[in-house]
């Protein structure tokens, strides 16, 4: 069902004993005269949202409307949960095609810009919980969080950008500043563990500039081959991305974000 997908290198079965077995979230598996021929799953990422991942179908069973019944199904189950939205990432074009004419919105869609490692200075300064209400004070202030839809995204979740989630990754040591907080980065391992992410990037000019070069002399103390940067089409950074050793390709890879509004 996944020998396909990504060129053979999807991550379902790495993680599909763990998703059957996880009791905080909804695995769905759809069959056909007894065979397996669909996964899917639910999690909750927040008091009402649910993030939709890991839709597969098996390669004989495609274009037969098989997708859309388990995404009405996972979204009927949602609802019936209590969730008021569901929310979902993806790359693949067939997907995105698929999502939209369900009525999805989107959310965000980041473009990839990536920075080998650099050996040199210290990584950047890690914020402090205490930090988030003056994080995000200074975020409403930044055009960059306007244009990343108002939500942090990750791959893995898509959260409305507040206080509390501030102050959440940053207790997970997850989010970068410099210059007292007018350059923010909310940073993960990248799929696979050989890239540090930046999936939000704040600020500009010589402040965001630092905090770029830091992430790269990250990179290089974590023993990875770089940076993987997300942002959106005309982040007011693009000029400081490029300014720190940042490239994108001119047909660039993209994530895709999604939400869907689950009426009650």
């Amino acid at each position: 069902m996944v020998a396909e997908v990504w060129e053979g290198h999807d991550y379902i079965p790495r993680v599909f004993d763990e998703w059957v077995s996880d009791p905080g979230a909804w695995f769905q598996a759809a069959e056909v005269d007894g065979e397996l021929v669909g996964v899917q799953r639910l999690r909750p990422i927040a008091k009402e949202v649910v993030w939709y991942e890991g839709l597969r179908v098996a390669p004989e069973r495609r274009r037969q409307g098989l997708a859309r019944a388990m995404l009405t199904a996972a979204a009927g189950q949602a609802r019936g949960l209590g969730f008021s939205e569901m929310r979902l990432a993806t790359a693949n074009p067939d997907a995105v095609a698929l999502f939209r004419s369900a009525g999805f919105r989107t959310l965000v869609e980041p473009r990839l810009w990536r920075a080998r490692r650099v050996e040199g200075e210290e990584p950047a300064r890690m914020a402090a919980p205490a930090d988030a209400g003056r994080l995000l004070a200074i975020l409403r202030g930044d055009p960059a969080l306007a244009a990343y839809g108002g939500v942090m995204a990750n791959g893995e979740w898509a959260l409305d950008v507040d206080a509390e989630v501030l102050a959440r990754l940053a207790g997970e040591g997850a989010l970068r500043i410099t210059a007292g907080g007018r350059a923010l980065a909310a940073v993960r391992e990248g799929w696979g563990g050989d890239n540090l992410w930046a999936y939000f990037v704040s600020g500009s000019g010589g402040a965001l500039q630092d905090l770029l070069l830091a992430l790269r002399f990250e990179a290089d103390a974590l023993g990875m081959d770089g940076v993987s940067l997300w942002a959106p089409e005309g982040h007011p950074g693009e000029v400081d991305f490029k300014a720190s050793g940042y490239d994108s390709e001119s047909v660039p890879f993209r994530m895709s974000y999604f939400a869907l509004k689950l009426d009650r």
